[in-house]
C-alpha cells in the first residue's frame, strides 16, 4: 500500500505540477519533501510561507490547475494564511497543507492553533487528512481550487503521517454539466435589454472561460454597446477596440471614467462578471440585467432587476437578434476616452516617470506577454496606458489592490512558463515586504526581468494624505538600492535615472541567464501628484 505522502505527491503530478513552494518541518512535511524528490515534484523553499502560497497559486493557475503549499503548524500556517487571503482576492487555485497535531496529540504546548478558524472566512473549504481518506481529501482540495471560482483550500496534515500506508482509491462524483437558463427567462433578457436604448455591457472573466468572447464582440456592435471590462476580464474584448470604454473598477470617486459611460447609459448588461470584482458598493441607479454562469455567485449588481443563471452563449446569442439604432457611437465612445487623457499625460518637466517605464515596457515586451503588476499609483496607470489585447495576458492587483504580491506571482508563473516573455512591475514599499524571495529567484534560475519604482516613500498613501490635508508624516522610506540588494544574492541588479538607461536595461535583461532587477528611479512629485487625478478623486 502506498504511504500518505506518496499520495499526495503522486496526484500532484497527476495534476501537473511538477513544483510546489513552502516551509517545511521537521515531521511528516519531510516526508512529503522527499516523494516529492523521488515523484519528479521539486520542491522550492520559499522566503516565507505567505510567500510560498502565492508563487504556488500562480504557478498552478498557469499550470491548469491548482499549486501546492506547506507550511508548519500554528504560526507557520497563520504566515501562510496571510498569502492564501491575497490569493482569495485575486481568485487564484491553491491547496494550503498544513502539518497539524495527531487526532491524539492536541494539547496546551507550543505551535498548535485551530487553522479551521484561522481559514475559514478565507479558503474554500477545510479539510484534514487521516490514514484512510488521504487520496480522497487530496482529490477534493484540488478539485474543490480549481474550480470557479477558483481560491485557496486548506487541508490539515497529521505530523504522524510520515510513514502511514493508505489506499488510493478516490470516488469521482458524476460531473453536472452547466445548462442554458429557461427560455421564459431568456426572453425577459430580451424585452429588458430591448427597452435600453443607450446600453453599457460590463463584461467579465467568465466570458472567456465559457468561450464567447465572439459573441459578445457581435452583441456589443448589434446593440451599439459601450463595453467596460472588469478587472480579471482585460482582454476579453480588444482594448483597442472602438467599442471598448474602459476598465470596471466600481471605485467611490465621482470622476472616474466608468462613471462617464453610464452617467449616460439608460440600462446596463452584466455579463460573467465576478461579482466581487468591485471595490466598492454597486451604487448606480439603472436598470440591470446580468448573466451568471451558476446561481451561486453573486451579482456585481447586487440586486439585478433581471439576473439570469446558466450557460452565457444561448443567451448572448438570443440578445444578438435585438438591433438598435441609437446607443453609442463610436465617436463618443472615443470622445469620453479621451475627455481623461489628460490625467495620464507624462508630466513634461519631469526627468524619469513611471509613464516612462510603462511606454519602453510596452515596446519591447511582445504581444504574447505577460505583465505582472500590484497596488500603488502605477496600477491605476495601467489600467489605462496598458491596453490589453489578449485575454490571460495582464496580471496586476484586482480587488484586492494587494501590495507584495508580484514578486513570488511572478516566481510562480515564470517556474510554470520557464520561456514565455513575461516582466514584473512593482514598487519600493511593496518590494521591501519580499525581498527574501530574491534569493529564491537565483536559486531556482528563474530569469526574467523584474522593475521596481522607486520614489522612496509610500507614494500612494502620500498622495491620499495630502489630499485630505494631512500633515506630511510617517511615509518616508529610505532609498533602498535594490540593484546592490539583487547582486548580493546572485541576480544581476541594475539602477536607472533617465528613460534611455531604462530602456537599455530592460533591452538587457530579456537575454539574461538570471533575473534582473531594474531600480527605477522616477521623479518622487511627478509619480505622486498624479494619483488624484488618475483615480477620480479630482476631475
Amino acid at each position: 500500500m502506498p504511504s500518505v505522502p506518496d499520495v499526495i505527491m503522486d496526484h500532484a503530478h497527476a495534476e501537473g505540477l511538477r513544483h510546489f513552494f513552502g516551509l517545511p518541518s521537521s515531521g511528516v512535511l519531510l516526508h512529503l519533501l522527499d516523494a516529492g524528490r523521488r515523484k519528479g515534484v521539486e520542491f522550492v523553499a520559499s522566503a516565507s510561507e505567505s510567500s510560498g502560497a502565492i508563487s504556488a497559486a500562480y504557478y498552478g493557475y498557469f499550470k491548469g490547475c491548482a499549486g501546492m503549499a506547506l507550511a508548519i503548524q500554528g504560526t507557520g500556517a497563520g504566515n501562510m494564511l496571510s498569502g492564501a487571503v491575497n490569493i482569495s482576492f485575486e481568485r487564484k487555485p491553491v491547496v494550503c497543507i498544513s502539518e497539524c497535531p495527531a487526532d491524539d496529540d492536541f494539547g496546551d504546548w507550543g505551535q498548535q492553533g485551530d487553522h479551521p478558524a484561522m481559514f475559514q472566512s478565507t479558503a474554500k473549504c477545510c479539510l484534514r487528512v487521516s490514514e484512510h481518506n488521504a487520496s480522497q481529501v487530496i482529490y477534493d482540495a484540488f478539485k474543490s481550487a480549481g474550480e470557479p471560482r477558483l481560491g485557496p483550500v486548506l487541508v490539515e496534515l497529521p505530523r504522524n503521517l510520515g510513514n502511514a500506508n493508505t489506499t488510493a482509491e478516490v470516488i469521482v462524483p458524476p460531473r453536472i454539466s452547466p445548462q442554458p437558463p429557461s427560455q421564459g427567462k431568456m426572453q425577459e433578457a430580451c424585452d429588458l435589454l430591448s427597452s435600453f436604448q443607450k446600453p453599457v455591457i460590463i463584461a467579465g472573466d467568465d466570458v472567456r472561460r465559457e468561450g464567447v468572447s465572439k459573441e459578445l464582440h457581435a452583441l456589443a456592435n448589434s446593440r451599439q454597446a459601450a463595453v467596460l471590462l472588469t478587472m480579471d476580464g482585460r482582454g476579453i474584448l480588444s482594448e483597442k477596440d472602438p467599442r471598448f470604454g474602459c476598465v470596471y473598477t466600481g471605485t467611490a470617486p465621482p470622476h472616474t471614467l466608468f462613471r462617464s459611460f453610464l452617467q449616460e447609459a439608460d440600462g446596463v448588461l452584466v455579463v460573467g462578471a465576478d461579482g466581487r470584482m468591485k471595490e466598492a458598493q454597486w451604487d448606480i441607479d439603472l436598470p440591470v440585467c446580468e448573466l451568471l454562469t451558476d446561481r451561486v455567485f453573486p451579482a456585481l449588481s447586487g440586486s439585478p432587476q433581471l439576473r439570469l443563471d446558466g450557460l452565457l452563449r444561448p443567451t448572448i446569442e438570443k440578445l444578438l437578434a435585438i438591433g438598435n439604432s441609437t446607443g453609442f457611437s463610436e465617436s463618443r465612445i472615443a470622445e469620453l476616452r479621451a475627455s481623461v487623457q489628460s490625467r495620464f499625460n507624462r508630466p513634461a518637466s519631469a526627468q524619469f516617470t513611471a509613464n516612462d517605464v510603462i511606454e519602453i515596457t510596452r515596446e519591447q515586451l511582445p504581444a504574447e506577454g505577460l505583465l505582472f503588476a500590484e497596488t500603488g499609483v502605477i496600477q491605476t496607470m495601467l489600467e489605462k496606458l496598458w491596453p490589453v489585447t489578449t485575454p490571460n495576458t495582464f496580471f496586476g492587483s484586482t480587488v484586492g489592490r494587494t501590495m507584495g504580491l508580484t514578486i513570488p506571482a511572478l516566481l510562480g508563473a515564470r517556474l510554470a512558463r520557464p520561456h514565455h516573455p513575461m516582466v514584473g512591475f512593482t514598487t519600493d514599499g511593496s518590494a521591501l515586504m519580499r525581498l527574501g524571495d530574491l534569493e529564491c529567484y537565483a536559486r531556482v534560475g528563474a530569469a526574467v526581468p523584474l522593475v521596481i519604482l522607486n520614489d522612496g516613500c509610500l507614494g500612494t498613501i502620500r498622495a491620499q494624505q495630502k489630499f485630505k490635508s494631512i500633515p506630511n508624516y510617517g511615509l518616508d522610506l529610505r532609498m533602498v538600492d535594490f540593484a546592490q540588494i539583487a547582486c548580493a544574492v546572485g541576480l544581476q541588479g541594475v539602477t536607472v535615472n533617465t528613460p534611455e538607461e531604462f530602456r537599455a536595461a530592460l533591452k538587457k535583461a530579456w537575454t539574461s541567464e538570471t533575473a534582473t532587477v531594474i531600480d527605477a528611479r522616477v521623479d518622487p512629485q511627478a509619480y505622486q501628484d498624479s494619483m488624484m487625478p488618475m483615480t477620480g478623486m479630482t476631475p
